[in-house]
């Protein structure tokens, strides 16, 4: 059940899956915490943006305050321009971020990573969300979920071709991918906001992974956090 005197806080705001979890925040909590690093203008008055220096987070007050820290921070290989600076974005400042957060006393953490994922990986994409995996999982916790989606549909203001593509071939597979495969299925990044959300909120346990079907279980009980203390 949503406390309502709690503070969440979303970094990767203005992202697809990070701009629902504003939405959905922002009807649950009187108000809600935006970091970026570039000023984000919202619509939503109780939404309020925080820049923010992603190379030097360390000694970040404002941690301070928050009690939920939900992480949709992301980039692509392209965008990036090179393997190091991709790495920079979804690793580091994503693992820094948490480590920062918790040390300010955020014991509630939220984090996107992807299916597939490998530590190992001779791949950057998978190896990359795979260290992110196997590091913050280390960081002591009261709760981590980390959020393993497939492709994730919704309309992007950047345009991702690697994900267009995917997005038209699992469009024609999705519906036969049963069983060991279902977790690949493609998912809508507000579904993935609202199963964040309500786990972060309910979950008793210290690791929850949520892949395809927990995460469309949980989206489909998000409605019931509207039973507010």
């Amino acid at each position: 059940m949503v406390i309502k005197t709690d503070l969440p806080a979303v970094v990767g705001s203005s992202g697809l899956v990070g701009s629902f979890l504003i939405n959905n925040l922002s009807v649950l909590y009187p108000k809600v915490i935006s970091y970026s690093r570039r000023k984000i203008h919202f619509d939503k008055k109780n939404v309020k943006n925080l820049i923010i220096d992603f190379n030097n987070l360390e000694n970040e007050s404002s941690f301070k305050e928050i009690d939920h820290l939900y992480i949709a921070l992301g980039t692509t290989r392209r965008k990036a321009g090179s393997d190091k600076n991709f790495e920079l974005v979804d690793y580091h400042y994503c693992i820094n971020l948490a480590r920062s957060a918790n040390k300010m006393g955020v014991k509630r953490i939220s984090v996107i990573s992807s299916v597939g994922s490998d530590p190992d990986s001779v791949f950057l994409y998978p190896r990359t969300k795979g260290m992110l995996e196997r590091d913050i999982i280390k960081i002591p916790l009261d709760h981590l979920n980390i959020v393993k989606p497939g492709i994730i549909l919704g309309k992007r203001i950047e345009t991702r071709v690697g994900e267009n593509l995917g997005k038209i071939f699992f469009f024609l597979i999705d519906k036969i991918l049963f069983g060991s495969f279902k977790k690949y299925k493609s998912i809508s990044a507000n579904d993935i906001s609202k199963a964040m959300i309500f786990q972060l909120v309910n979950s008793k346990k210290n690791l929850k992974v949520l892949y395809y079907s927990d995460l469309k279980k949980s989206s489909n009980s998000f409605q019931s956090l509207f039973n507010i203390d």
